[in-house]
């Protein structure tokens, strides 16, 4: 019984600091925009992470492939 009633403090405690207090502040629209802005920065420079990591292999392997295709043979090189 003491226990339980140990938890709920605690627990009430924890959600009365964690809870968020409301703020009477004036935002002007151009922070909001630059708040919009440094997301969007941060989440192109992550798309853009990510299609380098796919892109720049696949580039190597269709150069290997290309070189492949386009060298003859050793048996056809004498004839001609």
């Amino acid at each position: 019984m003491l226990a339980t009633r140990r938890h709920a403090r605690t627990a009430a405690f924890l959600f009365a600091v964690s809870a968020p207090a409301p703020v009477f502040a004036y935002m002007a629209p151009d922070i909001g925009l630059g708040a919009l802005g440094a997301a969007l920065g941060v989440t192109a420079s992550l798309l853009l992470v990510l299609i380098s990591l796919a892109w720049y292999p696949l580039r190597r392997l269709n150069r290997r492939m290309r070189v492949r295709t386009i060298r003859p043979a050793a048996s056809d090189a004498g004839t001609g």
